[in-house]
């Protein structure tokens, strides 16, 4: 019997899930921190309860999770979220002995993880971005007086008190609403991006996913997307996406170029937007060392590059993809939430669609989902 190429997972949301299914083959297990998570729930990989995955701590459960395992097995690490990327790339060497991954040398990784030092980055690559100011206090708001508007105003970072009372992104007109707008959350947040806006719709946005080797080369093939519909509407992350061909040689183009320039080397995925207005493609952001919640539609669509990666980090060889298949990912409650705002309902009607969560050959995922909102809301009702 061939043996399975073992593949720990960490995190529990929809990305995890995602991963343990384009992954299904392989010997999984799921490192995560709630036994309520999402991915918990699904029949792919044995689970393993962590203390918390996006804290310092996950190294020592991924450490104690490794001196589990039979003795010379390296498993492939794939990480799902931003903060374990951090705390694992401070702990590289301690892993290194214990997992297979790749990750770019940790000051770019800082840099890329950053609005500023992406902005910038790709300003000294030649890479196409809008223009954009940075924000530290008040004293650099004239900067963004010289900016063409409207632009989107967002943090450079994430923050989970800054999520709890203001937007993802602001749609701003002129230097003078970043100015009133920065006054309220100044105090929560100082570090702000203004960037001048792309024009076009959500369906205008693109992504290339990928993985490039120790010498900055894409291993196997990348997968070209878009979105079809985001929520919040303009400003908000993937509600939902479907494969994108006709633009695959030029995104592909501009994502190796970028790679080569910077030295990147590990898992990517860019995102881009078509500016209907300047006509050409323009780097939004990267997503740098982990999956993007979106990325099982690569799957989906015959083009597994979560598997080129899991080979090529294994030393096998590396497959190529499977038949083009059009399809729409979406994430129910999201795409749901787009499609009440008034988000278009016609794009690509004519592609299946396939769910985030719910899969009949996965149920369970779903079911818990149902069972939680069900059990919250009596406790509401019984004053709980």
């Amino acid at each position: 019997m061939i043996r399975k190429t073992p593949v720990v997972v960490t995190g529990g949301s929809a990305n995890a899930l995602g991963v343990l299914r384009s992954l299904a083959h392989c010997d999984l297990t799921l490192l995560c921190d709630s036994t309520q998570a999402t991915a918990w729930h699904s029949r792919h990989g044995r689970k393993v309860k962590g203390a918390n995955t996006r804290a310092v701590s996950v190294v020592d459960d991924l450490l104690a999770l490794a001196a589990r395992l039979p003795a010379g097995e390296r498993p492939v690490l794939i990480l799902t979220e931003e903060k374990t990327v951090v705390h694992v790339s401070q702990a590289r060497e301690r892993l290194a002995p214990h997992f297979r991954f790749l990750l770019c040398e940790a000051s770019l990784l800082s840099d890329l993880q950053s609005k500023e030092g992406f902005q910038r980055l790709a300003q000294q690559a030649g890479s196409p971005v809008p223009q954009g100011a940075v924000l530290r206090s008040a004293a650099d708001l004239p900067t963004t007086r010289t900016l063409q508007y409207p632009c989107v105003f967002k943090p450079l970072e994430q923050d989970a008190t800054y999520a709890s009372r203001f937007k993802k992104a602001y749609k701003v007109a002129s230097a003078d609403e970043v100015a009133a707008l920065y006054r309220e959350i100044e105090p929560v947040m100082p570090h702000m991006i203004v960037q001048e806006w792309l024009d076009g719709e959500d369906s205008d946005i693109y992504f290339c996913l990928g993985f490039w080797d120790q010498q900055s080369n894409l291993v196997g093939e990348s997968f070209t997307g878009r979105k079809v519909r985001s929520w919040p509407l303009q400003v908000g992350g993937t509600a939902s996406c479907t494969s994108a061909p006709e633009a695959a040689a030029e995104l592909t183009r501009l994502t190796n170029a970028f790679a080569q320039a910077t030295g990147y080397v590990g898992q990517m995925g860019m995102e881009f937007k078509h500016d209907v207005r300047r006509g050409g493609f323009y780097m939004v952001e990267p997503t740098v060392g982990r999956t993007d919640y979106q990325h099982e539609i690569a799957t989906l669509s015959g083009c597994n590059v979560l598997d080129m990666m899991v080979e090529h980090l294994a030393g096998a060889p590396v497959g190529r993809s499977g038949p083009a298949q059009a399809v729409v990912w979406y994430d129910e409650v999201s795409d749901a939430k787009a499609l009440a705002a008034g988000a278009p309902d016609r794009l690509f009607s004519d592609r299946p669609r396939v769910a985030a969560v719910w899969r009949p050959r996965d149920p369970m995922p779903t079911l818990a989902d149902l069972a939680q909102r069900a059990s919250g809301r009596l406790r509401r009702l019984l004053g709980g």
